[in-house]
């Protein structure tokens, strides 16, 4: 059995720290990559209610699970006032239907779906570094494009439509190759904080970009002129930082202090060199066949597979069967969403610091946060199945908890565990997880549809009784199958000497041509 990794020295000298370091730094531009990640993702779903000359009420069980889409579309249509707009620009407004708009908000992932599997191949073959310049450099550009339907006079929805699917292909190899990265560049006792900071970004970019965004809607002309402007720029700000500071691995960094290069080498095995992959060269048989590889895929797909519903609908909840407000329901998840960073970070920063004491293991630790983001929820549904507009202040406390609890995984669940059990594998099992948690959150959406007639509280108990069902057979099985231990076949060093011994077979059959036999 595998054994869990204690923190050495390196060459007899204490652990280089952490603040200020290489690594963290990454960090931070991982950080910055998801704020500019999510801001282009719900500039259109806030920018869109102000971009229709008439906005309707979009019904978010027809949209291609938007996750955060409709959410976000709520908080822009704020109750109309009389309020002057000013700015630079004349106000423009296009005629979508109501279908056109459900196409445009699923545009993003239609593509966005096609690149899981491909960005964790991409990562291990090509560099990490450059995957996250080529995707955030191409949906900026994208993002920039769309601006030109300011002077177009016609193909409004087919320009916004095909730039958005290019936008989601962009933006779907970053999750994948995110955890490439770390297997890379954090050791064990160290991955849960580095891995809460970098992915943080995604819950304040979220939170962000809809406060910012509501407010250029509300008081400029053309606002989501400004916001798809503001959302380019910040991502070529980021492009030219993360080429200058970053490199794809340890050994390949400039400026990393051998101290800290050793450090990394030294607990995550890596030799840093690029290495061919191909999906015959995936030991599909050992994956399958590993019980805590198969645990950490079904948790994953259960949890994203209530996550992805219930960010799409928890401001149809608030709004139709909490009789809140949209504006105060924007306040409400804007504020949802900041928990969920500050529970992110949480998750991380306890880990590490007990993995580093030797209090905990690493698998335990892993084992007792993915629970709670399991269990939490189960609860989450048996208290939303009350929720009405006669229990309000149970339904915001219950959004909250639910918000909280989901950024537990990205600071020491789900989301960081493929690091630590195949990390030689880590990107394409993990793209290919997502894929399948993604089809699972679309199928959410299309099941609520049909089970959802009225915006009654008496048919969403049908589908709170569902995710309970689902969220607890998730928690349960990782629960019991969990780790946080690398496989021996997975490790760098496995591979590396996979790779050496098909090289040397293949060197011995060789026959030079002109060599007599």
């Amino acid at each position: 059995m595998p054994t869990e990794k204690t923190v050495v020295l390196v060459d007899g000298e204490a652990r280089p720290r952490l603040i200020p370091s290489t690594r963290f730094t990454l960090a931070l531009l991982v950080f910055f990559a998801f704020i500019v990640q999510y801001s282009q993702r719900v500039n259109l779903p806030i920018g869109i209610v102000c971009m229709i000359d008439r906005p309707e009420k979009i019904n978010s069980n027809l949209t291609l699970n938007a996750k955060t889409e409709l959410i976000n579309v709520k908080l822009a249509a704020s109750a109309q006032s009389a309020i002057i707009k000013r700015g630079f620009l004349q106000e423009k407004k296009f005629h979508w239907s109501e279908l056109q708009q459900q196409l445009l908000l699923g545009g993003y992932w239609a593509g966005y779906i096609f690149t899981q599997i491909p960005g964790g191949w991409l990562a291990t073959i090509l560099g990490v570094k450059w995957v996250f310049a080529g995707s955030l450099g191409v949906s900026s550009l994208a993002t920039l494009a769309l601006t030109v339907m300011y002077v177009m006079e016609n193909t409004h929805f087919i320009t916004l439509f095909v730039l958005r699917v290019i936008i989601g292909l962009a933006h779907g190899v970053l999750f994948p190759a995110t955890v490439a990265l770390w297997s890379l560049w954090a050791v064990p006792q160290e991955r849960s904080t580095l891995a809460s900071v970098g992915f943080g970004g995604t819950h304040l970019g979220t939170s962000f970009t809809m406060l910012i965004g509501g407010l250029l809607c509300r008081y400029l002309d053309a606002g989501w002129m400004y916001l798809f402007i503001g959302s380019s720029l910040i991502g070529f700000i980021w492009l030219v930082l993360w080429i200058l500071f970053t490199a794809s691995s340890p050994q390949l960094h400039k400026t990393i202090s051998n101290h800290e290069r050793d450090y990394i080498v030294g607990l995550t095995g890596s030799t840093g060199k690029k290495r061919t992959m191909s999906l015959a060269s995936i030991p599909w048989k050992r994956i399958v066949k590993s019980k805590p590889v198969v645990a950490l895929i079904l948790t994953h797909i259960a949890n994203l597979f209530g996550l992805f519903f219930f960010l799409t609908n928890l401001g149809k909840i608030s709004t139709q069967l909490l009789q809140f407000s949209a504006q105060h329901t924007g306040y409400i998840l804007c504020f949802g969403f900041f928990l969920t960073y500050l529970s992110s970070l949480f998750a991380g920063l306890v880990t590490d610091h007990f993995v580093q004491t030797n209090k905990i293991t690493l698998t335990n630790a892993r084992r007792f946060f993915n629970s709670l983001a399991s269990f939490i929820p189960v609860l989450c549904m048996a208290s939303f199945y009350f929720c009405d507009e006669t229990q309000k202040t149970l339904g915001v406390i219950t959004i909250l908890v639910f918000l909280a609890s989901s950024g537990l995984p990205y600071g020491s669940g789900y989301v960081v565990n493929f690091a630590d059990v195949v990390p030689a594998f880590s990107g394409v099992i993990f793209g290919l997880a997502n894929t399948f948690a993604s089809l699972a959150g679309l199928t959410g959406n299309i099941v609520a549809g049909i089970i959802v007639k009225q915006p009654v509280l008496a048919q969403w108990r049908k589908l709170y009784i569902m995710f309970s069902v689902v969220y607890l057979f998730g928690g349960i099985v990782y629960l019991i199958y969990g780790s946080g231990v690398a496989r021996k076949w997975a490790t760098f060093q496995a591979v590396d000497n996979d790779d050496n011994q098909k090289k040397k077979l293949y060197d011995e059959e060789a026959v030079p041509m002109n060599k007599k036999i």
